[in-house]
């Protein structure tokens, strides 16, 4: 019998029609700016930006800090449903004019996955990611974001639920 340890499971969303961009270590405003040159030039009629995690570096000379800066990961959801051959046109086009390598590796999974994927829980592993937050909304959201965070209440709601559940389970063992 196969075993799976829930609290090692990610849970996410996935849709062919759904146009998602994950951009790992990128500064918000350029996310941003990615964000608007894709609404617009595909007419996707609206966006949000979900804070993934941030990386805090620190550079030091002699025990003191010289620079400092953060660098977040971020999902990007737009709303306008597309056919599964223009969502990888879109994520490509972005892909390549970005230059981002981060977003170059994502963009070939979700091509090999066939479907595009987002994180919707707490990640764990090497580096643990919390559940992504929303930190950015442009326009209409209506349509494939409403249905994205109905889908994100519902596993998040189930999470704690079923969190509740083991610890009840626990106390009465």
């Amino acid at each position: 019998m196969l075993k799976v340890d829930p609290n090692r499971v990610t849970w996410g969303d996935w849709a062919k029609d759904v146009v998602h961009l994950d951009f790992d270590d990128t500064p918000l405003g350029e996310v941003k700016l990615w964000a608007f040159r894709t609404c617009h030039w595909f007419n996707l009629e609206g966006f949000i930006i979900l804070r993934s995690s941030m990386k805090h570096y620190v550079f030091k000379e002699k025990g003191k800090v010289v620079y400092e800066y953060k660098l977040g990961s971020y999902l990007v959801v737009f709303d306008r449903p597309v056919r599964w051959e223009t969502n990888v046109r879109i994520m490509n086009w972005v892909a390549l004019l970005s230059g981002n390598p981060n977003l170059q590796r994502y963009v070939r999974m979700q091509c090999i996955k066939g479907t595009s994927t987002a994180r919707i829980s707490v990640k764990k592993g090497k580096r643990v990611k919390p559940v992504p937050k929303v930190v950015f909304r442009f326009e209409r959201q209506d349509r494939q974001i409403e249905k994205f965070l109905e889908t994100r209440k519902f596993i998040l709601d189930s999470l704690k639920r079923l969190k509740k559940e083991a610890k009840r389970k626990k106390k009465r063992s």
